[in-house]
């Protein structure tokens, strides 16, 4: 086989793109969890303090500023759980986590699709089948990823990931393309006229 089919470069193309979604959501909802701990500990560790010490110095008549500083800590806590509940960490985490797991299943299968072809199990009219199949599924789940937006930044480090994956690891497209250009060089070398000297 001298060069890929454009059916199957186009099944690269969603792959990749699918890794790469997969790669964004995942660190998305790493940094989420991460906000939601960094508010969701503060809280319980401040209400535990506040109700254990206020509770053994019930009858006790405290100082003005215990009193100031037990006020300050409830308002910190209500103003963590405020931002906590807002922005539901929590929920966004968690819909990240599935949106990308969802991204990971596409391009599994167009793996798996890419092998069956280079095998000779499927052939071209079939696989151009599954990727009309494969972009309908992709369109369904951008559509349910609205809701969980990717920052730049992070879109940016999922892409860094994505490019460094690419290198060590190269697909079976690229891995393909290779032999090809490797067997249509040898055979060029072996084609190369003799001249006499």
């Amino acid at each position: 086989m001298s060069q890929i089919p454009n059916t199957v470069q186009v099944l690269e193309k969603l792959r990749w793109n699918a890794h790469l979604c997969k790669h964004s959501h995942f660190r998305a909802s790493m940094r989420g969890r991460h906000q939601h701990v960094l508010c969701g500990v503060p809280i319980v560790v401040i209400n535990l303090f506040l109700g254990s010490l206020f509770f053994s110095l019930i009858n006790a008549e405290l100082p003005d500023w215990t009193k100031w500083a037990g006020a300050a800590l409830a308002l910190l806590t209500a103003l963590l759980g405020g931002v906590q509940t807002f922005f539901n960490f929590k929920k966004n985490y968690e819909g990240h986590r599935e949106v990308g797991n969802e991204y990971l299943a596409i391009a599994r299968e167009c793996e798996r699709l890419i092998a069956l072809y280079f095998d000779g199990i499927l052939d071209l009219d079939h696989l151009s089948a599954r990727i009309a199949e494969m972009n309908v599924r992709y369109s369904e789940i951008n559509q349910r990823a609205e809701e969980f937006i990717v920052g730049d930044r992070v879109y940016r480090e999922a892409l860094r990931v994505q490019n460094q994956k690419s290198e060590r690891e190269p697909s079976l497209v690229e891995r393909m393309q290779q032999q090809a250009t490797t067997a249509a060089t040898e055979t060029g070398a072996t084609l190369a006229p003799v001249t006499a000297s």
